[in-house]
């Protein structure tokens, strides 16, 4: 059967290609140390997980409104306020994880031929998503020394370049960990004062986990003149170990919201009703627990960070927020003696000789790294590490 232009120009996510590749190994009895997920290892808090089983036992079963709960969208509308932002429930809308917010907006402000610019590293759905609008990502590359990090100035090159649509920016980031400031923020701000009509979306998944506080800064409470064209992602996966519940939301100008509910309505409709009654739940949850989750992170990740910097050749910047470290293993690609020809055979190669799942920065516009995920124990960590330096030096000859 013949199938679609459009599908033909999107691959399937090489994260999650690694993933069940990983599992399938495992499968056959290989012990497999894996940090190609981004997931995390905890359990779901407990109240969020009873207040699920609450609502099914309650009949709590049938649809709810597309946008979501409103009881819901209040409790996020609300939780901006220690963000520094005043939002309204009609401003938000529930998804059916992150990637569907992130869809629903792309598809909703989007035409064909719109350039956006993706600071690279990114995360692999972005330029995917845009093109099954028909829009054209617009790489910008950024540099280890600046922590992977867009710049006032490259911003500014990459938007004279041409004419622009859109912004796509991810704080703290997947697949980096690096995280922007809130004077960061105010200068990429300053830039985009002069080019109006850029729509931002700001991926904001991993904001509670940050190691530099309690929470990342947020665009819009950092630079409110942009408020109008902001839309802001968000999440219950990560924060909250609940990658299976299938939880994300959107904020953003009440009409982008109202035109991404009419989407949902004609797509997937409602988020599942009952995992959103365990959301609900999130918001009351006591803030030692998330406390304790994120110093766990902070130690795997001063662990992860200290044996990669071990390995000979490699530069490995520190995150600040995520749960992934990216270092530059690029002293390993290239031709000659010892060398890979490019990250997708250094990942195979660890896969099969160290026994050890990474993902290759090429997935995310950035060849010559790895993506390293920290949600595991620090025994696996130090394990994986500890292989992939000795298949390395083995290689190295």
């Amino acid at each position: 059967m013949k199938l679609s232009h459009r599908i033909g120009q999107v691959e399937p996510s090489p994260t999650l290609a690694i993933t069940a590749r990983a599992k399938e190994l495992k499968a056959q009895g290989v012990d497999i140390v894996s940090f190609g997920a981004g997931e995390p290892d905890f359990d779901t808090p407990q109240p969020v997980v009873d207040a699920a089983v609450a609502a099914l036992r309650s009949g709590k079963t049938r649809y709810t409104p597309a946008p979501g709960l409103m009881e819901l969208r209040q409790a996020i509308a609300a939780s901006y306020a220690s963000r520094g932002r005043k939002v309204a429930a009609n401003e938000v809308i529930v998804t059916v994880g992150g990637k569907q917010a992130l869809y629903n907006a792309t598809q909703a402000i989007f035409d064909e031929g719109d350039r956006v610019l993706i600071p690279a590293p990114y995360w692999v759905s972005y330029p995917a998503q845009l093109r099954l609008a028909g829009a054209e990502p617009a790489i910008i590359d950024t540099r280890a020394e600046d922590n992977f990090k867009l710049t006032a100035s490259s911003l500014r090159a990459a938007l004279e370049e041409g004419p622009c649509r859109g912004l796509i920016l991810c704080s703290p980031s997947n697949p980096t960990g690096a995280t922007y400031s809130a004077d960061e923020l105010s200068a990429l701000a300053a830039v985009l004062k002069d080019f109006p009509e850029v729509v931002v979306f700001y991926d904001a998944m991993y904001d509670e986990l940050y190691y530099d506080g309690e929470i990342a800064p947020d665009l819009v409470a950092s630079a409110p003149e942009l408020e109008g064209r902001v839309i802001t992602f968000n999440g219950f996966s990560k924060t909250y170990a609940m990658t299976g519940w299938r939880l994300g939301y959107a904020i953003g100008p009440v009409e982008v919201i109202a035109a991404m509910g009419t989407l949902q309505s004609q797509s997937t409709s409602n988020a599942t009703s009952f995992a959103q009654y365990g959301a609900l739940a999130a918001f009351e949850l006591d803030a030692a627990v998330l406390a304790e989750r994120r110093a766990a992170f902070a130690k795997r990740r001063d662990l992860i960070v200290g044996m990669l910097r071990e390995i000979d050749g490699v530069v490995c910047p520190e995150p600040t927020g995520a749960f992934y470290a990216f270092p530059d293993f690029s002293a390993y690609i290239g031709e000659g003696e010892g060398k890979f020809a490019d990250d997708l055979a250094l990942t195979q190669y660890l896969l099969e000789e160290a026994r050890v799942a990474v993902v290759p920065g090429s997935a995310f516009g950035y060849p010559g790294g790895l993506r390293l995920s920290y949600a595991t124990s620090e025994a696996l960590i130090e394990e994986g590490v500890r292989r992939m330096h000795q298949a390395l030096k083995a290689y190295a000859g």
